[in-house]
C-alpha cells in the first residue's frame, strides 16, 4: 500500500503523541482533517495491519525497570531451523525486552530490562542456556531509547 504524505503525518502523530488512545478530534485539528476522515484512515490502518494497537509508553525510572542489560552471543549454528528455535527461546523469557539475530560477528543481541544487578544474576543464565558463548554487558545509562518508527 502507499501511503500518502497526510497518512504519513498521521502515523507519525499518533506516536509523538500521548495516544494510547487515538484522540481523533485533536488529531483531526492539528492535521486540518475532517474527524471522521482521520477515522476512516485509523480504522483502514488497523484492519491492513500497519497500525497493531495501540500503547502507553512506560517510564522505566518509575516502575523498577531502568536497568538495562544486553547479551551478544556468537552459536554455531548444526541446522537452518536452530535460528528460529533460538529465538523462540528467548522471547519466552519475560525480561528479554528485544532479541535480534545479527550478521557480523556476533549472531544474536538481546536487550535486557530488570530491576537490578540482582535479577540480571537470575535472568543472565537463562539468557545464555538459550544461546552458546554469550558475553554481557550493562548499560548504566540511556541517551535515546524509543518505540517510535519515522514514517518517509
Amino acid at each position: 500500500m502507499e501511503l500518502k504524505e497526510i497518512d504519513k503525518k498521521l502515523l507519525n502523530l499518533i506516536q509523538e503523541e500521548d495516544m494510547a488512545v487515538p484522540r481523533v478530534t485533536r488529531i483531526a485539528r492539528k492535521l486540518g482533517l475532517a474527524t471522521s476522515t482521520v477515522k476512516t484512515k485509523l480504522n483502514k490502518f488497523e484492519k491492513l495491519g500497519i497500525i497493531k494497537g495501540y500503547s502507553a509508553v512506560i517510564d522505566p525510572e518509575k516502575v523498577d525497570r531502568s536497568f538495562v542489560a544486553f547479551k551478544f552471543a556468537a552459536k554455531k549454528f548444526k541446522e537452518p531451523t536452530d535460528l528460529n528455535e533460538i529465538g523462540k527461546k528467548l522471547a519466552k523469557i519475560p525480561e528479554v525486552e528485544e532479541a535480534y539475530f545479527l550478521v557480523g560477528e556476533w549472531d544474536y543481541v538481546v536487550k535486557m530490562r530488570l530491576k537490578d544487578k540482582l535479577e540480571y544474576v537470575t535472568v543472565a543464565p537463562k539468557v545464555a542456556v538459550s544461546v552458546d558463548g554469550c558475553k554481557g554487558v550493562i548499560a548504566p545509562k540511556c541517551f535515546k531509547d524509543s518505540k517510535k518508527i519515522l514514517i518517509k
